[in-house]
């Protein structure tokens, strides 16, 4: 019996451990942060959804907000690109089109959909003012923005 119970003991802490083992490592993969989502909408309102109908965050008077309400991003009257910190994101040019400080061209269709490469990432709905914030819409709040990483990371400091 004392055998039994040593070994159920053993068992025991062993898949204690294991599980906790995997615990670790599902906490070091990366999640994308919460304001980023596949194929954001901006809203006639200003406010921008995921394909899920999850708010993600805000595009308003040239502020661009996370789900919280805390600003991430600024585009100028002028259409310079930034964020928060006041690092250069890009430049929304007259026609509408964006081109990020690493070259990736974001152009906004004028039925709202936002593209890059020719691959539609995003959208900008009929009742929203101006379409070339579609731009920043997928800078700051797509998950396929090639810039992602490094506008986040800019972010979280």
């Amino acid at each position: 019996m004392k055998n039994t119970t040593f070994l159920m003991m053993v068992l025991m802490l062993f898949a204690f451990s294991f599980v906790n083992a995997q615990d670790a490592q599902s906490q070091k993969r990366e999640m994308p942060p919460k304001h980023r989502g596949m194929h954001p909408r901006l809203q006639a309102d200003g406010t921008v959804v995921g394909d899920d109908g999850k708010v993600l965050g805000s595009i308003k008077n040239g502020k661009v907000c996370d789900e919280t309400g805390k600003v991430i991003g600024v585009i100028s009257g002028h259409g310079d690109v930034t964020t928060a910190s006041g690092k250069e994101v890009g430049k929304i040019k007259k026609d509408g089109t964006m081109k990020s400080m690493k070259g990736h061209v974001v152009t906004t269709d004028p039925d709202g959909v936002v593209r890059v490469s020719g691959k539609e990432v995003a959208k900008v709905e009929a009742g929203y003012k101006d379409k070339g914030h579609g731009c920043a819409l997928h800078c700051f709040f797509s998950s396929e923005s090639e810039d992602a990483k490094e506008i986040d990371s800019e972010i979280k400091e």
